[in-house]
C-alpha cells in the first residue's frame, strides 16, 4: 500500500511540475521584467562605492506581498554626482538618506539619490517599502503546492534581479556584507546564504523571528532567499552542515540520506580536485518547483530543480546535480566575476571540473561532449568570439546558450591537456586563493594559469578566446612499402576568421584487422600554424583509418583524409571505443554539410554500421543527426523524391525492426522506437502505431510511456491519417492533465488544414508582450508545430507575411517570443531565392534585436546547408 501511495505521489509530482506550475511559476513576456544596468554605470559606481553593507528586513506574513526595511551604508570616495539604487518596481513607504526624509526620486526600476545629501565618506540610506512575490522567472518567486496547497517562496536572481528582492547596487563587482532577518509564518522555515544566528517570536503571534548571521562580502546575484514548511534532512557527520529541504507533498519519494551522502561524498571529490577547501560555513540544497537551468548555485545554498531530479532518480544522474551544484560554489561564488561578459567562463569552469571530478579514468578527457552545435555555430561566416563586450546586464538576461558553454568546456578542456593536469589545477587553487571573495575576470584566470604553468598564455588567451571561428585540420601522409614515409597535419582557417592557433590534441593510427580496427599508435602531439610535420610517425605502419582528434582533446573540426573517410563508411561499427565512433560520424556529418560527402553514402554508411551499435549516446547523437536529415529530405521536395521516399521508407523499417531486436536493452529500444515514431510515414505504419495506441498489439519489452502516446498522436495528426481526430479524442480522454493539453495542442495545430493553421498563424502574428503570459507558452506551442518541414504549401501561403511583419513582430514582443518564432517560422525553402530573401530581410532591417538577428543567420545557414547537401546528394 506505501509503495502505491508513493508511485501515486511521483506520477502527481512530476504531472504537477510539468503542467500545473506552468500557471504558478512561468516566464514573464514583459520585455523588462526586472532592471538592467549598463556597463557604463556600472563602472561608475565601482570607482566610487566601497566599504559596503546591507541590512534587510523582510516579512511574509501577507498573502500576495511581502515588505522590507532596508539599511543600506557605504562609502563614497567623493560626493560630486548623484548615485542610484537600484530596486524593481516596488511600493516606497519611506525614503531616508544620511537622516534626511525625502520623497523618493523613483521610475520604478531605480532610486535617485541627489548629491546634496550625500557624503564624502560614509552614507546610510534607509528604505522601507513593498512587492509583490513575482510571477515570473525571478525574484521571490511564490509556489501554490497544487498537491497539498501549501506555500513556499524561493529567490531565482539572474543578472540585475536581485534589486526584485531588495534596494541596492545590482551588480556583480560590488560585494557586499548582508545581515538578513526575516518574519514568516510560525510552521515555515527559512533559508539563506548566512547561518542562523537567532530565532524567536516574531511581529505578531503568527510569524516567528528568523535573524541570520553577517555573510562573507557576496556579489547581489549570489545571495537568496527561501522560505516555507520544507521538510527537511540533516547530515550530523560532516564537518560542514550539510542541509537537504523538499516540498512537504515532494518528501516521500525522496532518499535524502542518499542524497546527504552523496553530497558529503562531492564535496570531498571537489577539494581534492580544487585544491581548496569548500569556502562557506554550511552548504543548504533546496529542491525548487521550476528553474530556467537544473541548478542555480547561490552561496552556500543551491537550488536544485525538482523534475531534473525526479524525472531520473539515477545515482549517476543525481550526482551530476549535486557535484555541479558544488563547483559553482568554489567557482562562482568563492571568486565572483567583475562583469557578465565573463559568465561562460564561470558556467562552463563549473561544469569542467564537475566532470573531472567524476571521472574514473585521469588519462581521458572530463568527458565527451557531442560539439556538433557548437562547431555549427562557430562554422557560421558571423560567428563571435566567446569573449564578447556586454554593453548592457540585458544582454545576458536570459542565460548563454548551451552551444557557448560546450564550445567553453571544450577550450578549457584542450587547455588542461596543453598545460598539464598538474599545472591546470594548481593554477585553478592559485586563482581560487588569490581573488577568495573577490571579483576577477578571464584575464585575472589565464595569469593564474600562466603563472602555474610557468609559461606565457597571452597569445593563446588572443586565439582562442577573443577571436571567433573553429578551425580545421586534416592529416596528409605518404607510404611507401606500408611504412609512412612523411605525415603532416594542415590546419586551416574560414576567410571571416582567419586565426590559425595552437593545440595540444592525441592522434590515433588504426589498421584493420579480422572482425574489428585495431589502434596501432596514439601519440600526443601540438600543432602550430598551417603545416605541423610530425617526423615521430616516419617508419610506422601505414594506417587504413587517422583520426587527428582521438579522445576529444581538441576543439576543432576533423576532416578525414580519402583513406580513412573509406574505411570509417564501410567499417565504423568495427570500431571498439564507443567515443571515436561517434567522432567520427560527427566528421563524416560534418562533410555532408560541407558538400565534400555524398548524402547517400553517409546514408549508405547508416544502413551498414548503424544496427550493431550498442552504445546508447553514440546512438542517440547520431539519431539525431538523422532527425536532420529527415528535415532536409523534405525541405528539398520535389527534388531528389524518389530517393528521399526510398530513405525515409528504409528508416522507417530499420527503426522498427531494431526496436524488435532490442527488446532486452529499454534504452536501446525505447532509442529505436522513438526514432521509429518519426519516421512512421506510410499507411502501414500509421495503422501500426493506431493499433500499439488502442492496445490491439504491442511490441515486445515496450511498456508505452505518456510521452510516445503522445509523440504517436502527434505523428499521425501532422500525416493526416484519417482516424488521428479520434485518436486524438480518445487521448484527451485518457490523459487530462495540463501538460497533456499541451500535447493534443500540438496534435491539432500541426495536421495539415489550412483554415485552422491561418486562425492559429493570426493569433501568433497579434500577440505583443503585455498579453498574458500563459499565452506565452501556448503560442510557443504553435509555434513549434505550425509549418513542419514537409508541408510546404502550406507554409508558403504565408511566407511574405512572416518576413514582412517580422520587424514589427520583434519590437512589440519579447526576446523569448522572438526566438521560439525566428527558430520555427522563418520560410525555409531550400532554394537560393530562400537564401537571397532571408538576406535581405537581416540587410534591411537594422533596428532588428540581436535574438531575432539570430534566428536569422541561423536560418540562412540552415539553407545554405540544405542546398549544398541538395546539389551533391547522389554524387559518386
Amino acid at each position: 500500500m506505501k509503495l502505491l501511495q508513493l508511485c501515486a505521489v511521483t506520477v502527481i509530482a512530476l504531472s504537477q511540475i510539468a503542467c500545473q506550475s506552468t500557471s504558478k511559476v512561468t516566464t514573464t513576456s514583459l520585455k523588462n521584467q526586472s532592471g538592467s544596468i549598463s556597463f557604463h554605470d556600472a563602472q561608475q559606481r565601482t570607482s566610487r562605492v566601497t566599504e559596503l553593507n546591507y541590512n534587510i528586513h523582510i516579512n511574509l506574513s501577507q498573502q500576495y506581498n511581502f515588505s522590507g526595511i532596508a539599511d543600506i551604508r557605504f562609502s563614497l570616495d567623493n560626493n560630486n554626482a548623484p548615485i542610484t539604487l537600484d530596486l524593481n518596481q516596488a511600493r516606497i513607504v519611506e525614503f531616508k538618506v544620511n537622516g534626511s526624509r525625502l520623497y523618493p526620486n523613483y521610475d520604478g526600476q531605480s532610486l535617485n539619490i541627489p548629491q546634496s545629501l550625500l557624503n564624502s565618506g560614509s552614507n546610510q540610506v534607509q528604505i522601507s517599502y513593498s512587492k509583490q512575490y513575482s510571477e515570473g522567472d525571478e525574484g521571490i518567486i511564490k509556489y501554490q503546492d497544487p498537491i497539498d496547497g501549501q506555500v513556499y517562496l524561493y529567490s531565482h536572481f539572474l543578472p540585475a534581479s536581485a534589486q526584485m528582492m531588495m534596494p541596492l547596487f545590482d551588480q556583480p563587482d560590488l560585494k557586499a556584507v548582508f545581515n538578513l532577518s526575516v518574519d514568516a509564518p510560525q510552521n515555515w522555515t527559512v533559508i539563506s546564504a548566512g547561518s542562523l544566528a537567532n530565532q524567536g517570536e516574531g511581529e505578531t503571534n503568527a510569524t516567528t523571528h528568523w535573524e541570520f548571521a553577517p555573510t562573507d562580502k557576496l556579489s547581489p546575484h549570489t545571495f537568496s532567499l527561501y522560505a516555507g514548511p520544507f521538510h527537511q534532512w540533516q547530515s550530523a557527520n560532516n564537518a560542514i552542515p550539510i542541509r537537504l529541504f523538499a516540498r512537504q507533498s515532494v518528501a516521500p519519494i525522496i532518499d535524502g540520506d542518499a542524497w546527504l551522502a552523496a553530497t558529503a561524498s562531492s564535496m570531498n571529490a571537489l577539494t581534492r580536485e580544487l585544491g581548496v577547501n569548500y569556502p562557506f560555513k554550511q552548504y543548504d540544497q533546496i529542491l525548487v518547483p521550476s528553474l530556467s537551468k537544473p541548478v542555480m548555485a547561490n552561496s552556500a545554498v543551491a537550488s536544485i530543480q525538482e523534475s531534473a531530479y525526479l524525472a531520473t532518480q539515477t545515482d549517476n544522474a543525481n550526482q551530476q546535480l549535486i557535484t555541479q551544484a558544488l563547483a559553482y560554489q568554489w567557482l562562482s561564488n568563492l571568486v565572483t566575476l567583475r562583469w557578465w561578459n565573463d559568465l561562460w567562463l564561470s558556467e562552463s569552469l563549473a561544469q569542467f571540473v564537475t566532470q573531472k571530478a567524476l571521472r574514473d579514468d585521469s588519462s581521458k578527457p572530463a568527458w565527451y561532449q557531442d560539439k556538433y552545435y557548437a562547431y555549427q555555430q562557430d562554422n557560421r561566416f558571423n560567428s563571435g568570439a566567446i569573449e564578447q563586450p556586454m554593453t548592457h546586464s540585458n544582454q545576458i538576461q536570459h542565460g548563454l546558450s548551451d552551444e557557448t558553454i560546450q564550445k567553453g568546456v571544450a577550450l578549457l578542456t584542450q587547455l588542461n591537456f596543453l598545460l598539464g593536469e598538474k599545472a591546470f589545477n594548481q593554477g585553478i587553487s592559485h586563482y581560487l586563493e588569490q581573488y577568495r571573495f573577490n571579483n576577477a575576470d578571464l584575464n585575472d584566470f589565464m595569469a593564474s594559469l600562466a603563472f602555474s604553468a610557468k609559461r606565457p598564455l597571452n597569445e593563446w588567451t588572443q586565439n582562442w578566446f577573443y577571436r571567433g571561428g573553429v578551425n580545421r585540420i586534416e592529416a596528409d601522409y605518404r607510404c611507401v612499402n606500408n611504412r609512412i614515409t612523411q605525415f603532416t597535419i594542415y590546419q586551416s582557417a574560414s576567410d571571416q576568421h582567419p586565426t590559425l592557433r595552437e593545440q595540444k590534441v592525441k592522434l590515433g593510427l588504426f589498421t584493420k584487422g579480422r572482425g574489428a580496427l585495431h589502434r596501432n599508435l596514439a601519440i600526443a602531439v601540438t600543432y602550430k600554424g598551417e603545416y605541423t610535420e610530425i617526423k615521430r610517425l616516419q617508419g610506422v605502419r601505414c594506417p587504413d583509418l587517422v583520426y587527428l582528434n582521438y579522445q576529444d582533446w581538441g576543439y576543432v573540426n576533423v576532416k578525414l583524409d580519402t583513406r580513412s573517410q573509406d574505411t570509417a563508411l564501410l567499417h565504423l561499427n568495427k570500431v571498439g571505443d564507443p567515443q571515436l565512433r561517434a567522432m567520427l560520424w560527427l566528421s563524416l556529418w560534418d562533410s555532408v554539410l560541407r558538400g565534400e560527402l555524398p548524402l547517400n553514402r553517409f546514408m549508405g554508411s547508416v544502413f551498414i554500421n548503424l544496427p550493431t551499435e550498442q552504445d546508447s549516446n553514440t546512438l542517440g547523437r547520431v539519431l539525431s543527426k538523422l532527425s536532420q536529415v529527415k528535415a532536409y529530405l523534405e525541405q528539398m521536395s520535389p527534388n531528389h523524391q524518389h530517393y528521399s521516399q526510398r530513405v525515409l521508407k528504409a528508416l522507417e523499417q530499420m527503426s522498427l525492426r531494431l526496436a524488435m531486436a532490442n527488446q532486452s536493452d529499454q534504452t536501446l529500444l525505447n532509442l529505436w522506437f522513438d526514432t521509429y515514431i518519426q519516421f512512421a510515414r506510410s499507411l502501414p505504419a500509421q495503422r501500426h502505431l493506431t493499433a500499439l495506441l488502442n492496445g490491439s498489439e504491442h511490441l515486445t519489452g515496450l511498456t508505452l510511456t505518456q510521452a510516445q502516446r503522445w509523440a504517436m498522436v502527434i505523428q499521425l495528426s501532422r500525416y493526416d491519417y484519417i482516424k488521428a481526430p479520434q485518436l486524438l479524442l480518445a487521448e484527451k480522454k485518457r490523459d487530462t492533465s495540463d501538460i497533456c493539453q499541451s500535447q493534443a495542442l500540438a496534435a491539432e495545430v500541426i495536421r495539415p488544414r489550412a483554415n485552422q493553421k491561418r486562425q492559429w498563424f493570426q493569433r501568433v502574428q497579434t500577440h505583443h508582450a503585455d498579453a498574458d503570459a500563459l499565452m506565452l507558452n501556448k503560442l510557443s506551442n504553435v509555434m513549434r508545430h505550425l509549418y513542419p518541414s514537409e508541408q510546404k504549401a502550406l507554409s508558403s501561403a504565408t511566407a511574405e507575411q512572416r518576413l514582412a511583419e517580422l520587424v514589427a513582430l520583434d519590437t512589440q514582443n519579447s526576446s523569448d517570443f522572438m526566438a521560439v518564432y525566428t527558430q520555427a517560422l522563418l520560410p525555409m525553402s531550400c532554394s537560393y531565392s530562400g537564401v537571397s530573401r532571408l538576406t535581405r530581410v537581416l540587410d534591411e532591417a537594422v533596428h532588428l534585436s540581436d535574438v531575432s538577428k539570430r534566428g536569422l543567420e541561423q536560418a540562412i545557414s540552415f539553407e545554405q546547408q540544405c542546398l549544398t547537401i541538395q546539389e551533391n546528394m547522389l554524387r559518386k
